[in-house]
C-alpha cells in the first residue's frame, strides 16, 4: 500500500512537471496511462440550504414493539433481523391445535342454537295454529249460544203470553161458571116460583077460579122455568168444564214458561262459558305469538356466534403480522420458546421515512413553520436529500433551543439509524438541481467540470453551476441524478483516466 501511495505521488509530480512545461499532449496521455486512488460522491437531486447548519441524528419514524395478543409456544418465525416486511406480513406463528379444537366447538355449539331457533319457531307457528283454531271455535261458541239466548227469550216470551191467555181463559171460565151457578139460582126460584103457580093454578081451575087460558099459561110457563132450569145447569156444567180446561192449559203454559225459563239459564251460562274460553282462547293466542322463545333462543345463537367469533380471533391471534412496513431490529422470540404479551418478540422500525432532532436558538426559532423545506446531508455516506419540518416544540429544551423534528423520505434505504446528519433550511425560492461537493468541481476559466466514473474510468464532463454554498455546488445541467462524481485527487486526473474507487 505505501508503494502504492508513492508511486501515485511521483506519477502526480510527473504530471505537475508536464503541465508546467506546456506538454499538454503528453500530459493527457500521461493521465491515461495511470490508475489513481479516487474518492467519489454520488450527484443527488435536491436543493441547497443555506444559512446555519444543524446536526441531528436519524430515527425510523415508527418503532413498534411486536408481541403477540396471547400467550403460547411459537411454531415458526418467518423473519430475521434486518429483513424487511410489508405491512399485513407474517412474523411468527403460535402453535395452534387448542385454539383450533375449540373452534370446532364453538362451532358445532352454533348449530345446535340455531336448531333450537328453527323449533322455537316451529313451536310459535304450531301454538299459533291451534290458538287460532280455539278462537275461532269459542268465537262460534258465542255465536251459537248467543243464538240459544235469543231463542229461549223468544220461548219464554211466548210461554208468557201462553199463560197470559190461559189465565185470562181461566178467569173467564171462572166468571162462566158463577154466572152459571147465579142462572141456576134464579133459573130454579123461577122453576119453584112457576110449579107453585101451577099448583096453584090447577087447584083454582078445579075449583072453577081458574080459566083454561090461565091454566095453560101457567103450565107453560112451568115447561119454560123447568127448561131454563136445566139450560142453567148444563151451562154450569159446561163452564166447569171450560172451568177445567182453562186451568189445565194454564198448569201447561207454566210448565212451558219453565221450561222456556230453563232453557234460556241454559243458553246464558253457555253464552258466559263461550265467552271464557273465547277470553282463554284469545289468551292463548296472545302467549303463542310472544316471541319471547325465539328471542331466548335467538339470544342463545348469537351468543354461540359471538364464541365463534372470540375463538377465531383467539385462533387468529397465534399468527402474528406485522402492523407496519418496516425493518426487523430485534428478535427475541425462537421457535419452542414461550412468547407472551408482556414482551417484545420482535422490534420493527419503519425507515421507509426517517426523523431526526434539531435544536434552534430563540432568535432563529420564529423564522420556521411546519412544512419547510430543509436539506439533509450524511458526509459519512454522502448523502443529501430533502426533507421538511415535521412539527415544532414550543418548549425550550433546558437552553439547548426548541426542539424541531424533521421528515425526511427514505424510500431506497440509504439513511439508517443513528447516523448524524447535517441539516439546513432551503430558502422560498431555492432552485432545484443536481448536488454535488464544491471539491468535485474543477474550474478552468469560465467553464466548470467534474469526473465522473464510468466502469473503471474518470470521464470529464462540462456543467453549468447554479449556485454554490459552502462544501456544496448546485448543478444545472451537463450532469444526470445518481452520477458518481470525483471529489479527490482531480489534479491527477485526465479525461477518460483509469481510476480505482476507494470505499471509506
Amino acid at each position: 500500500m505505501k508503494i502504492r501511495k508513492w508511486e501515485v505521488t511521483a506519477g502526480a509530480l510527473l504530471l505537475s512537471t508536464v503541465v508546467l512545461s506546456g506538454c499538454g499532449n503528453a500530459s493527457t496521455q500521461a493521465a491515461q496511462d495511470m490508475n489513481v486512488n479516487v474518492k467519489v460522491a454520488q450527484a443527488q437531486q435536491g436543493v441547497i440550504g443555506q444559512g446555519e447548519i444543524y446536526t441531528g441524528t436519524v430515527t425510523p419514524s415508527a418503532t413498534v414493539n411486536i408481541m403477540p395478543k396471547i400467550s403460547g409456544k411459537v411454531s415458526a418465525v418467518a423473519v430475521d433481523v434486518g429483513a424487511e416486511v410489508k405491512k399485513g406480513q407474517v412474523l411468527l406463528k403460535l402453535e395452534d391445535d387448542d385454539l383450533r379444537n375449540n373452534l370446532e366447538i364453538a362451532k358445532s355449539n352454533v348449530s345446535a342454537a340455531a336448531a333450537g331457533v328453527n323449533t322455537a319457531k316451529d313451536s310459535r307457528e304450531t301454538g299459533m295454529v291451534s290458538a287460532s283454531s280455539g278462537v275461532v271455535s269459542s268465537k262460534n261458541g258465542i255465536i251459537s249460544s248467543k243464538s240459544s239466548i235469543n231463542q229461549a227469550q223468544g220461548s219464554i216470551n211466548q210461554a208468557e203470553g201462553a199463560v197470559n191467555q190461559a189465565q185470562t181463559a181461566l178467569k173467564q171460565a171462572q166468571t162462566a161458571v158463577s154466572t152459571a151457578g147465579n142462572t141456576i139460582k134464579q133459573s130454579q126460584e123461577a122453576l119453584t116460583n112457576a110449579k107453585s103457580t101451577l099448583t096453584r093454578t090447577q087447584s083454582l081451575a078445579s075449583n072453577g077460579l081458574a080459566t083454561q087460558a090461565e091454566l095453560e099459561q101457567a103450565e107453560a110457563a112451568a115447561v119454560s122455568a123447568q127448561t131454563a132450569y136445566d139450560n142453567a145447569v148444563n151451562g154450569k156444567a159446561n163452564a166447569e168444564e171450560q172451568l177445567s180446561a182453562a186451568q189445565k192449559a194454564v198448569s201447561t203454559a207454566q210448565k212451558g214458561l219453565s221450561t222456556a225459563k230453563s232453557a234460556y239459564e241454559n243458553a246464558t251460562s253457555s253464552f258466559e262459558n263461550a265467552n271464557s274460553g273465547y277470553s282463554n282462547a284469545q289468551r292463548q293466542l296472545e302467549v303463542s305469538q310472544s316471541t319471547a322463545g325465539i328471542e331466548a333462543s335467538q339470544q342463545k345463537l348469537d351468543q354461540a356466534q359471538l364464541n365463534v367469533q372470540i375463538a377465531q380471533d383467539s385462533l387468529d391471534d397465534t399468527v402474528v403480522k406485522s402492523p407496519i412496513n418496516g425493518i426487523v431490529t430485534t428478535k427475541n422470540a425462537e421457535v419452542g420458546e414461550m412468547a407472551a404479551p408482556s414482551a417484545a418478540s420482535l422490534v420493527i422500525a419503519n425507515l421507509s421515512t426517517v426523523n431526526m432532532l434539531i435544536y434552534v436558538p430563540a432568535n432563529e426559532i420564529n423564522n420556521i413553520k411546519a412544512g419547510d423545506q430543509v436539506q439533509v446531508r450524511v458526509a459519512s455516506s454522502n448523502i443529501v436529500t430533502n426533507g421538511k419540518v415535521k412539527n415544532i416544540n414550543p418548549m425550550d429544551a433546558s437552553g439547548n433551543g426548541y426542539p424541531v423534528k424533521i421528515t425526511v423520505s427514505n424510500t431506497d434505504g440509504k439513511l439508517k439509524s443513528g447516523m448524524l446528519a447535517d441539516v439546513s433550511f432551503v430558502g422560498k425560492n431555492a432552485k432545484q438541481g443536481i448536488i454535488v461537493p464544491s471539491k468535485a468541481i474543477q474550474k478552468d476559466g469560465k467553464k466548470a467540470y467534474v469526473y465522473v466514473i464510468n466502469k473503471d474510468h474518470a470521464v470529464r464532463k462540462e456543467v453549468t453551476i447554479g449556485s454554490e454554498s459552502g462544501s456544496q455546488t448546485l448543478i444545472t445541467s451537463g450532469l444526470k441524478d445518481g452520477e458518481q462524481v470525483v471529489e479527490n485527487n482531480l489534479a491527477l486526473l485526465g479525461d477518460n483516466t483509469a481510476v480505482t474507487v476507494s470505499q471509506y
